[in-house]
């Protein structure tokens, strides 16, 4: 859910700073006291499109940025996971500047771009009313609302489907490769055939580039390596018993002799054996070193021309050694593929023939399923429709399959173009007024409209929404009395699922809030400033009373605002205690 908004020069806020918790929030305040511009924010920090007039005046960039916990938000960590964002501490926070003429996108940190912004934010929040960012204006999210309202059974046929399509597409995709053109596929058979012998003649070994420069260098130093260890043997042997070794050894003997008489001693003469010790070890080292090396002006030559052919080979194929012989066991898994593409082909495409049959099978499953639950869910709608005022509101879900000569087979040898949701089309068709033709519910209702069919949506597929945060930016507009009291209801069903916001200008909404933010308007000097704050409980009295349209301040006024706080207390109760029944969805 939403953890913390943070906003600054954003239209009329100078600098704002929101905590949230769960359940269900209403901001509330005067008309024009910027109640949406916190809204328009958050938006602007999943990533809607917006201007530099956003830009406080006098500023010169706004920030906007909005920190998510995922816990509750799977789909958002996999797209975040998509987009190479690793969420720290299971958050995710998304920051963007916008300057004159373009923004700057930030994920955790890390630049970003706008549409990953988007792809990620579109699982974070579903924000409705005037704003691009609500679900319910793109089709492609109704077979989602239409496959949620089916419950566990249809689900688990939707799962089936999918295992079918994804092995069929994996089987199309290999087919893809395996028909590639004939003078093509020898033409690329002649380009690996060339290069696996190419690199097979050079005969190369694991990390011979880095045994070879070694061996460079020490032919191309071989006297500045001959000269030192010589004169490190001196210093050590030396003549005459003149050596550092020789003397290591005398004072190793004497003050082993000495440790004899006094005990403290015992520890130096073990420092001096051990140093005896390592250095004879040194010794032979620089003797056997000595006596392997050897000027040889011809190896270098060699040295030389074996890492120029490994030079020339890593331009083509790898910057390693080992980057190199994997390239060649890759060219020759891609040849013996090559080879045996045309038996290969013909038992792959029998193998398409069966997965074509058996997702075409369990697509018409699921969408004889789909045509079942269009039925009940827009009888279910219209059903809801009427306590949320609009009594004579019509809703249709419409299930349409388009035809595609490559689509997938139904058992009358039809075929119908399909995707990983299956073969149906679903689009939600909607009318407000008696007499008037139903058409696309995205064309035809208003903000207000579209916010109380998804407010229905969300309560009738709560629990299997995956959107951790939902927004209500007009729910309660030309309603009142009972209407009010009923999306109250739903409101607070909703949030037992998921952390939901609704800007209200009525008592009988906001009064049901688990969380209630005052959004303030103030003018100090010549500028103009928004402020948002929770309120306590005698703020909240009174604030209530202030949308009654009674003066806060009266006793009778208060005592309303009191009775209606504690009626609402209890029906969040009962409708969170209802929901914790078992129920079957659909």
């Amino acid at each position: 859910m939403l953890r913390n908004l943070s906003v600054e020069n954003f239209a009329l806020i100078d600098e704002l700073e929101v905590q949230l918790g769960p359940g269900l929030i209403a901001l509330t305040g005067e008309t024009g006291a910027g109640k949406s511009i916190i809204v328009d924010a958050l938006n602007a920090a999943l990533g809607e499109r917006v201007t530099s007039e956003a830009i406080r005046g006098g500023a010169d960039r706004a920030r906007v940025e909005a920190r998510f916990d995922l816990s509750a938000a799977p789909e958002a960590r996999e797209a975040a996971e998509r987009a190479g964002i690793l969420p720290a501490d299971g958050e995710i926070v998304l920051n963007r500047t916008i300057a004159s003429g373009r923004s700057y996108y930030r994920l955790n940190g890390e630049a970003a771009t706008m549409t990953s912004l988007r792809e990620i934010g579109e699982h974070l929040a579903d924000i409705h009313g005037q704003h691009e960012h609500q679900s319910l204006l793109h089709e492609r999210s109704h077979r989602r609302f239409l496959d949620l309202f089916g419950g566990t059974e249809h689900l688990a046929l939707l799962e089936r489907y999918r295992e079918s399509w994804t092995e069929l597409c994996e089987a199309r995709r290999m087919s893809d490769r395996l028909t590639t053109d004939a003078r093509t596929r020898a033409q690329r058979l002649d380009l690996l055939r060339f290069q696996v012998g190419e690199i097979d003649e050079a005969g190369l070994a694991p990390d011979e580039d880095e045994t070879l420069a070694a061996e460079r260098r020490r032919l191309m130093h071989y006297e500045k390596l001959r000269d030192g260890l010589a004169e490190a043997w001196n210093a050590l042997e030396g003549e005459s018993s003149a050596g550092a070794l020789d003397q290591l050894r005398r004072a190793e003997q004497t003050t082993g002799e000495l440790a004899e008489i006094d005990p403290e001693l015992a520890s130096a003469a073990g420092a001096l054996l051990d140093a005896v010790e390592q250095s004879e070890d040194a010794l032979r080292t620089i003797r056997d070193y000595l006596e392997s090396i050897e000027e040889d002006p011809d190896r270098i030559d060699e040295v030389e021309a074996r890492l120029n052919l490994i030079a020339g080979l890593k331009r083509k194929y790898g910057d390693t050694v080992r980057d190199i012989l994997d390239y060649r066991e890759q060219a020759q898994a891609e040849i013996d593929q090559l080879e045996g593409a045309e038996q290969s082909s013909e038992e792959l495409q029998a193998r398409i023939g069966a997965l074509e049959q058996e997702a075409g099978e369990r697509a018409e499953a699921l969408s004889e399923s789909r045509r079942e639950l269009a039925g009940r869910l827009a009888a279910r709608v219209e059903e809801q429709l009427r306590p949320l005022g609009m009594e004579r509101a019509r809703f249709e879900v419409g299930v349409e399959v388009d035809a595609d000569e490559e689509g997938l087979p139904d058992g009358e040898g039809r075929r119908w173009a399909a995707d990983a949701g299956g073969i149906d089309r679903i689009r939600f068709m909607f009318c407000a007024n008696p007499g008037e033709a139903l058409r696309p519910l995205s064309q035809v209702a208003s903000g207000g409209e579209l916010s109380r069919v998804m407010l229905i949506f969300k309560s009738i597929c709560a629990a299997g929404n995956q959107v951790p945060t939902i927004v209500f930016d007009e729910i309660d507009a030309n309603i009142g009395g009972r209407t009010a009291l009923a999306i109250a209801e739903k409101l607070v069903a909703v949030s037992a699922h998921a952390q939901v916001l609704t800007i209200t200008h009525l008592p009988q909404i906001a009064c049901h809030a688990d969380t209630h933010l005052s959004v303030d308007k103030s003018v100090q000097g010549d500028r103009t400033f928004v402020t948002v704050r929770e309120l306590t409980e005698d703020e909240r009295v009174a604030e209530i009373a202030r949308m009654m349209g009674e003066s806060e301040t009266t006793q009778a006024a208060r005592r309303h605002a009191t009775e209606m706080l504690r009626a609402a207390e209890r029906t969040r109760a009962r409708v969170r205690d209802g929901l914790r029944e078992p129920t079957r969805t659909g």
